[in-house]
């Protein structure tokens, strides 16, 4: 793309300061994100896809510790930002849909009071009759994420509402400033198929209406397919491929895609033709991981994987972190979906 990233991260490190250890949750992470795209960022449960989205808005956990890189969001350095810098960027810039949205909402504050408490602090509009204003357009907040009734809804607890209405509250919070940038977290967890589904094209269809850059965070590979423009895969703290999302399902270039896809059901897949991936994620507490943390679980192996770290490197529309990495020619797993 010609135009510079809105978002872009290069060489992000973050540790956790535990009783059991230092955990090297992050090491050497890139990301760029442009307008008006929808990036998945996808890989195992802990291989540091919300560490990263939670650092990059300053709402981390206090052990967390970042320990070299940068994240620059429309030319400002989120991680030089203060807090009150911060705090006037989330919600009204960037937004982000947490992964539970029972446990995001506050349950003892009605829907309204919620969705007004957001436009107050970041797009009130002047005049006297501020409260009038608000409501109205907490009211087309709920509309524009196709909630019936609207009016009546904001008069409601999170508590009265089923978790897929409770999500589309979540997703009418995070828009409600019509920010640059949408984070959404495992937007669909704990939703049936249909209403996943829904809720995802409601996502997508505002992203690509409003130009919205959107960072997509998922451990479905299926889901990601989907929906995403680009996809990068991480592992253990890695970003180990970056690709277009037909480029990735077609020919898989990392040893751990690859394995991804063939433990991901596809339309004609049977229980007998899915394969996990071997082994499990690296203790990231280690004094001593292999410089490639997917080395203890990889077939094509070397000695230089385990001393010497490959780096995102390759042709721009799809690059690869492997010194082995796999080939066109090379026989991967079917896709789940294209």
């Amino acid at each position: 793309m010609s135009q510079p990233p809105l978002l872009e991260v290069k060489d992000f490190s973050l540790e956790f300061r535990t009783r059991g250890g230092v955990v090297r949750a992050l090491e050497g992470t890139d990301l760029q994100l442009h307008k008006g795209e929808i990036v998945g960022l996808v890989g195992e449960s802990g291989s540091g896809k919300s560490v990263l989205s939670y650092a990059m808005l300053g709402i981390s956990d206090r052990a967390a510790r970042v320990t070299s890189g940068s994240a620059v969001f429309g030319g400002m350095d989120l991680l030089a930002a203060g807090e009150a810098a911060l705090a006037d960027l989330r919600g009204r810039e960037i937004s982000m849909i947490f992964q539970s949205p029972r446990t995001a909402l506050n349950p003892i504050r009605r829907v309204g009071q919620q969705l007004q408490d957001v436009l107050r602090r970041h797009a009130a509009a002047p005049g006297a009759d501020l409260d009038k204003s608000l409501k109205e357009r907490a009211v087309q907040a709920l509309r524009d994420v196709a909630i019936s009734d609207p009016e009546r809804r904001l008069a409601a607890y999170p508590f009265e509402m089923s978790g897929g209405m409770c999500q589309r509250v979540m997703i009418a919070l995070a828009l409600a400033c019509r920010p640059s940038l949408l984070i959404a977290d495992e937007p669909t967890t704990g939703l049936d198929v249909t209403t996943q589904a829904a809720v995802m094209d409601l996502i997508t269809g505002l992203a690509r209406e409003r130009h919205m850059a959107t960072l997509f965070i998922t451990h479905d590979l299926a889901l990601a397919a989907d929906y995403c423009d680009r996809i990068v895969v991480m592992h253990a703290g890695h970003a180990v491929e970056c690709a277009p999302t037909k480029s990735l399902f077609t020919a898989p270039r990392h040893p751990y895609t690859a394995r991804l896809m063939s433990s991901t059901p596809g339309e004609r897949s049977t229980i007998a033709s899915l394969e996990p991936v071997p082994g499990n994620l690296p203790d990231l507490r280690r004094e001593y991981l292999p410089a490639c943390r997917f080395a203890e679980r990889c077939e094509r192996v070397s000695e230089r994987c385990r001393s010497e770290r490959p780096r995102l490197e390759g042709a721009a529309a799809h690059a690869v972190a492997c010194w082995h990495p796999l080939h066109e020619t090379t026989p991967v797993p079917e896709p789940a979906h294209v």
